[in-house]
Parts: structure tokens; C-alpha cells; sequence
């Protein structure tokens, strides 16, 4: 079975059009349209449309939103940069994304209410029964259990956080469940029941993916892992 939420398949349509935008830019640039290299000065618009993403989808969480006015901003201020409307050292400036992650820590300890978003709390711990998970931890910690009779997969998001998830008292609908993980400066460790084959399908970059489970007696359930992880690390064990 593959999970594929209706959030996946966006984030998905709008990450192939600015895989579409980079190639027409390479295009136009060795077909020499303009007189500027394109793909030199614009590429940071990819981040332009990764915090438009964050920021329209409205599910969303407060904090995740933030992330996404970061991505804007800073998207926008390379990419001016590289037109040369203004000279920022942008080797000089990255600890301002540290700033900003200790900023929006900091705001969910003075102001719990900043983790509502339409009515629904931000919890850092929280045991559930869905039978599908659906987990966005962006400059936040979430703790979770999930004890489904019918676990079918679900996703997780982490940007700048960490996921504890554990599925220890969960059953499968099915012989197989997908869990989508995507992690960037991010934590995540998930814990299986021991008679859970798990299948890593999973990329990483400057980062790990460990399986730390034990071989189960029998492969009736596999537990299916996809995505990426940047700067981080998903840990599997029982």
C-alpha cells in the first residue's frame, strides 16, 4: 500500500513545477535568450515557493507558517542579492536562521496560545487512534503514540524539530503500511512492534537513516519508509 495524502500530492505538483522552473531557466540560459544567467541569479525562488506552500496550505500550524515567511523572505533577499540591488555576505548572515529557530522556540514558551491555528491545539504529546498519522513538526517537539487496530501509514514532516512516534501497540490494516518521512535540521525516531519487517527506501543527505530493529520471527507486516532527510537523522527501533 502506498500512502498518498492529499497534502503530499501538493507539496509533490509544486515541488515537480520548480523542478520545471530550474530546467526552463537552464534552457533559456544555454540557449543564450538573455543576457543574464538565469539559473545563476534565480534559483533561490525555489525557497519563494516552498514558503508559498507552507503559507496557503491551511492546515498548517502558526509556527509552520513562520517557517514559511522565512523561506519567502530569505529566498527574496538572494535572489535580489544576486541582481545586485543590494550586497549582503550571505556567509555572514546564516546564524540569523539560528536566531530565528530560538526566536520561535522562545514564543512557544511565553505564549502557549501561539500554538493554536483555527481551533485545533499544538500538542508536544499526545496518544492517538487514527488510523493514519499526520505529523508536522516545524521549530516544535511532538511526542506521539498511535495504537490503531488498523495502522494503514501516514506521514511525517519535521523542519527544525524532532518527532518521537511510537507504534509499539499499533496492528496493521494490512500486510504492509508506507510511512512518508521528511526531515530537514530535524530528529526522528520511530519505535515498531518486534514482528514488524521495516523496509528503508529512503534518502539522505549530510545525515543518517538507522534501522536498529530486530530481525522479526516472521514477515507478515513490513512497515515502508520513503522521503529524505536533510541535516538529520531517522532512527527505527523496537
Amino acid at each position: 500500500m502506498h500512502f498518498d495524502s492529499p497534502r503530499h500530492r501538493v507539496r509533490r505538483a509544486l515541488f515537480g513545477l520548480s523542478v520545471i522552473g530550474i530546467g526552463a531557466l537552464a534552457l533559456l540560459d544555454n540557449l543564450h535568450v538573455f543576457d543574464i544567467a538565469l539559473l545563476h541569479t534565480f534559483w533561490p525562488l525555489v525557497f519563494v515557493v516552498w514558503g508559498v506552500a507552507r503559507l496557503v496550505w491551511p492546515r498548517h500550524y502558526l509556527a509552520s507558517r513562520f517557517f514559511g515567511v522565512v523561506l519567502i523572505a530569505a529566498g527574496a533577499l538572494m535572489t535580489a542579492h544576486n541582481l545586485g540591488h543590494v550586497n549582503v555576505e550571505l556567509r555572514q548572515w546564516w546564524p540569523v536562521l539560528v536566531i530565528l529557530a530560538g526566536v520561535a522556540i522562545a514564543l512557544r514558551g511565553f505564549f502557549p496560545g501561539a500554538r493554536c491555528w483555527r481551533g485545533q491545539r499544538f500538542e508536544t504529546s499526545a496518544i492517538e487512534h487514527a488510523d493514519e498519522v499526520n505529523v508536522d513538526a516545524t521549530f516544535s517537539a511532538i511526542k506521539l503514540q498511535n495504537d490503531s487496530r488498523a495502522f494503514k501509514g501516514g506521514r511525517i514532516s519535521a523542519h527544525f524539530g524532532g518527532v518521537e512516534l511510537d507504534l509499539r501497540e499499533a496492528m496493521m490494516a494490512g500486510p504492509e503500511a508506507t510511512l512518508v518521512v521528511n526531515g530537514a535540521f530535524s530528529g526522528i525516531e520511530l519505535r515498531v512492534p518486534r514482528g514488524w519487517q521495516v523496509s528503508v527506501q529512503m534518502s539522505s543527505t549530510m545525515g543518517a537513516v538507522e534501522d536498529k530493529t530486530a530481525p522479526p520471527p516472521s514477515a507478515d507486516h513490513r512497515l515502508v519508509l520513503r522521503g529524505d532527510t536533510v541535516f538529520g537523522g531517522v532512527e527505527v527501533k523496537n
